[in-house]
């Protein structure tokens, strides 16, 4: 017996098991293990071709459908990289005028500041002759 058909055999047990305890009303009662799963491997089941095709085709969907979002989030992380270096070259300009900006105002102030002293000095001369 091959994988699939395991995998097919264990899935029907489990369901012939869940229907089973749905039908008894919950897991009040326990059923008999004997009558609910087998023991042995089923004869060979005529649908399980057509279910391991169809799982196969699923598979492949999901692997398609799993490299899709890949692909989609590879571009948006480069469209993200992209914004970043962006944002980046826009802050560095932004923090080159503020800084120019605010070297302007402390010349503006320090320039400012000696003249006070000047005026301060020429006040205690005046004042102090």
């Amino acid at each position: 017996m091959n994988v699939e058909s395991e995998i097919l055999d264990l899935k029907l047990r489990v369901e012939t098991l869940e229907a089973a305890l749905r039908s008894s009303g919950g897991l009040d009662r326990r059923p008999r293990h004997n009558d609910i799963v087998p023991t042995q491997p089923g004869p060979y089941r005529p649908e399980l071709p057509a279910l391991v095709t169809q799982m196969s085709l699923n598979v492949s969907e999901l692997r398609a459908e799993i490299a899709d979002v890949r692909t989609e989030v590879s571009q948006d992380f480069e469209a993200l990289i992209v914004e970043v270096a962006g944002l980046r070259v826009q802050m560095n300009q932004n923090h080159k005028a503020v800084q120019s900006d605010l070297l302007g105002k402390i010349d503006s102030l320090r320039c400012e500041m000696i003249d006070l002293g000047l005026r301060l000095d020429r006040l205690m001369e005046t004042g102090g002759a």
